[in-house]
């Protein structure tokens, strides 16, 4: 079924950019595509199983947490970007030519 583009863009901003820096790049990144350039998966099956899905668990519960404190959709948005403000962007520093992957 084929959705409004919207949520995608309220889903990615939500939940995707506040996670932490650079997730929805990476699971834009890492999503393969079908042959309409459409994602063959979600990109929450694209998570990993020990830390990022549980992160999303968390994260989507705080999110439902402040919806249900919020009285409208001004004051929701008010107390998202205080608690989870977006990571629109790498931290400082970062160096994407010189970063192998390999971690720390």
């Amino acid at each position: 079924m084929k959705r409004p583009q919207y949520f995608g863009v309220l889903t990615n901003d939500i939940v995707y950019k506040r996670l932490a820096p650079g997730v929805l790049e990476e699971l834009k990144r890492v999503t393969p595509k079908n042959d309409a350039g459409r994602p063959k998966n979600k990109f929450f099956q694209r998570l990993t199983t020990n830390i990022g899905y549980p992160k999303l668990c968390e994260h989507l519960g705080a999110v439902v947490a402040i919806m249900k404190l919020s009285d409208d959709w001004i004051g929701f948005r008010e107390k998202l970007d205080r608690f989870y403000p977006r990571h629109d962007e790498l931290p400082l520093g970062y160096k994407a030519d010189e970063d192998d992957g390999e971690g720390l």
